[in-house]
């Protein structure tokens, strides 16, 4: 059967105009492989490879094949160490920015890679991997099978190869938008980074919103600093925050700001009733962190304190010229960081206000202690 040229050169205009209008990179995968399949293309299988900026993760992989909703997985780091990976043509593409073909359907057929033999397993006939070239230069990739006997024909080809321009200029829009968020999730925190992206980039940009507030720091650290190699000392900080931030944002926490030896995280609320619910969370939360750290790196046990207070506080962007930083600023906010420094003062590692402590029926008081900008004594509890 013919390729319908028509219908391909309305899937190219599609493409080229931003493939409107799709809502994400799934329905724009489904939408090629399904008018590529019914202008007679017969793919029964498409993979897109995308790169990512992110700490932990080298990419993420799109999967479709007819019937099926297009799955997506992602790829930690260490994937290009795996003998998988190092085996497979993806890197061979990438590097030289070339495709690679084998038809699968020839008993000839080059068995230079594992997946030859994994696809033919699975009834397929014919692979091309393309690279997609973004205009930065990088590299990224797409594979197209077929179960059709005698494997793509030349008009097939030729019509993947113009489908792979607009494909990777797809790619690259998906890609600029997935890993902005990400490095701004990354470096300001997951719903500052929404608010960026979406617009939220002037001097006052913000709002006044309630939340429990948590301080915590590495005890000692200037002490520690000054007698241990840099590189420990980074070692330590990273396995204390590895064991400490996951448990913050998996109770609903946000990490604000890290700052040098602790980090600031605060628990949003709405209305008085959800107080407990947010303070709860928070003592949950370092309660699960503790007992990471006990049993991921014991040595490490008691080395960080903490404080928790709440408030309502100023939440956007402050700085000068063009530099901002999207922060919190209150008096409640200064309070939970001065009661940090009074459990220190009173020998108490995780210390609560007495605000906030007698809302969450908490009443084992450590003591009183003068606070600098605050008027009186304030009551200071420990969980």
């Amino acid at each position: 059967m013919a390729v319908d040229q028509h219908s391909i050169d309305k899937l190219i205009e599609w493409m080229v105009n931003g493939a409107r209008p799709s809502a994400n990179a799934r329905d724009i995968v489904v939408g090629i492989c399904t008018r590529l399949h019914d202008a007679g293309v017969p793919v029964d299988r498409f993979i897109l490879f995308v790169y990512t900026l992110h700490p932990n993760l080298m990419g993420r992989r799109f999967r479709w094949q007819p019937g099926e909703e297009v799955d997506m997985a992602e790829a930690p780091v260490s994937t290009t160490s795996s003998f998988e990976y190092q085996n497979n043509p993806l890197p061979h593409v990438l590097e030289k920015q070339t495709s690679i073909r084998r038809k699968l359907y020839d008993k000839n057929c080059p068995q230079d890679y594992p997946i030859v033999e994994q696809l033919r397993g699975e009834g397929l006939t014919d692979y091309l991997i393309q690279p997609l070239v973004f205009t930065t230069g990088e590299t990224h990739a797409c594979s197209w099978s077929t179960k059709q006997q005698g494997g793509f024909d030349d008009e097939m080809i030729a019509v993947l190869e113009r489908v792979a321009a607009p494909l990777a200029r797809l790619s690259e829009t998906y890609m600029l938008r997935l890993n902005a968020a990400t490095l701004l999730s990354t470096y300001v925190g997951r719903n500052v980074g929404e608010r960026i992206l979406n617009g939220a980039v002037h001097r006052g940009d913000g709002e006044e919103i309630s939340a429990v507030i948590l301080f915590v720091d590495i005890k000692n650290f200037t002490s520690l600093s000054n007698s241990i190699q840099s590189s420990s000392l980074l070692n330590l900080l990273n396995d204390t925050f590895d064991a400490l931030v996951p448990p913050i944002e998996e109770a609903g926490g946000e990490i604000l700001k890290f700052m040098g030896d602790g980090f600031f995280a605060i628990f949003p609320f709405d209305g008085e009733g959800d107080v407990m619910r947010a303070g709860n969370n928070a003592i949950y939360a370092i309660n699960a962190g503790r007992k990471n750290i006990e049993m991921l790196a014991p040595d490490l046990h008691n080395s960080y304190r903490s404080a928790l207070h709440f408030g309502s506080f100023h939440y956007g962007n402050i700085g000068g010229a063009n530099r901002l930083d999207f922060t919190a600023i209150g008096p409640c906010v200064n309070f939970a960081a001065r009661l940090l420094s009074a459990g220190t003062e009173l020998n108490a590692d995780q210390v609560i206000s007495g605000e906030l402590a007698r809302k969450l029926g908490i009443s084992f008081i450590v003591g009183q202690v003068s606070m600098k900008g605050f008027d009186g004594s304030q009551d200071v509890y420990a969980f």
